[in-house]
């Protein structure tokens, strides 16, 4: 399929490249300064130490002990913790003399109920 393209074109005969071209190729191919270093020249010393900083901080995180996930969560007030701390109360006022132990219990928690009462209807068909 490409014996013909490649007969025809061994037949033609090589051009000579202009000379500005032959300057313009070599030229580019040539290696450019990387943009990183015309952008840290003018203090290098200042971006080392600040990369040095990063490092040591990422040093000081990662050597830390992490806490665990609980430790700053409170845990939901239940009940029974309100009637322990209804109870000391109670104990504190009469060591300490108070006349305030008449005072009537909080009512006890109602039952759970159902949040909705709206009512589903089906139709059988």
């Amino acid at each position: 399929m490409n014996s013909d393209f490649e007969k025809r074109m061994e037949e033609l005969a090589m051009r000579e490249l202009p000379g500005h071209w032959k300057a313009q190729i070599v030229a580019a191919a040539q290696p450019q300064p990387a943009w990183w270093r015309e952008w840290l020249w003018p203090c290098p010393h200042v971006w080392a130490g600040l990369a040095a900083a990063w490092g040591f901080i990422f040093l000081l995180i990662v050597a830390t002990p992490h806490e665990p996930a609980a430790v700053g969560q409170k845990a939901p007030a239940s009940w029974q913790s309100f009637a322990f701390l209804q109870q000391e109360t109670e104990i504190i006022a009469q060591l300490s003399g108070d006349d305030e132990s008449h005072r009537t219990p909080p009512p006890p928690p109602a039952a759970t109920k159902p949040r909705s009462t709206r009512r589903v209807k089906q139709s059988v068909g």
